[in-house]
């Protein structure tokens, strides 16, 4: 499973764990228990947690947030959640989806630098 997102749960040796209780117990059995770090591990790298639960005022107040469309690995709504979360707080959001596009999808490099030209007050 090397290169994995499993990996990013790894501890020691163990190169990847599981990271849900579902996905567990498909794999070793109804009695399976998760991890006791897993849990403040995914909350920990949940932004909603530090946007919503425990507003970060050192956060970042620019996101440029881009999704591919037909991403089928991660949801439309996870981005669109943390886009409103941010927004909510008074955060300037750039939030778009480029269509047809899958996950990782980098479709316009050059708005990308001029997003951060704008938020950086950046004049050639």
């Amino acid at each position: 499973m090397t290169g994995d997102i499993n990996n990013e749960f790894g501890l020691g040796t163990a190169p990847f764990r599981h990271f849900t209780l579902y996905s567990l117990r498909k794999d070793k059995g109804t009695s399976a228990r998760l991890a006791s770090d897993i849990p403040e591990k995914l909350r920990l790298m949940n932004p909603m947690y530090h946007l919503a639960d425990k507003p970060n005022p050192g956060r970042t107040k620019h996101w440029c947030i881009r999704l591919g469309a037909a991403d089928s690995d991660t949801s439309l709504t996870v981005s669109a959640n943390l886009a409103a979360a941010a927004h909510q707080l008074g955060d300037d959001v750039s939030h778009l989806y480029y269509w047809d596009a899958g996950h990782g999808a980098n479709e316009d490099a050059g708005d990308f630098i001029a997003w951060i030209a704008k938020t950086s007050g950046y004049r050639p």
